[in-house]
């Protein structure tokens, strides 16, 4: 099954990384779930010179781009207003 690349970027307003703090258990509940149905492979959060939060990298697996796209947007960081720009590259995790 395909794989995709999801970089995410914060938004950078004042309340942002609160934003990001308050809604932050239930994107890892939905990860969660996601990486026990297999969808999840692996993603954390990316960090800034202080150790601060501002985007995320997913990698999963899904049928095609359109199913990646209509699945990040029910993530509770897209609803939830913390990240602001998306984007998924077909990728694929090295056999090692």
């Amino acid at each position: 099954m395909p794989q995709f690349l999801i970089l995410a970027e914060d938004f950078k307003d004042a309340n942002a990384l609160q934003r990001r703090l308050d809604i932050r258990p239930k994107h890892l509940d939905r990860m969660r779930v996601e990486k026990e149905k297999g969808t999840f492979i692996i993603g954390g959060a990316q960090l800034n010179e202080e150790g601060n939060m501002f985007g995320s990298m997913l990698i999963i697996e899904l049928a095609d781009e359109e199913a990646a796209q209509d699945w990040i947007q029910d993530d509770p960081y897209v609803t939830g207003q913390v990240w602001e720009h998306i984007s998924i590259t077909p990728f694929r995790v090295a056999a090692v």
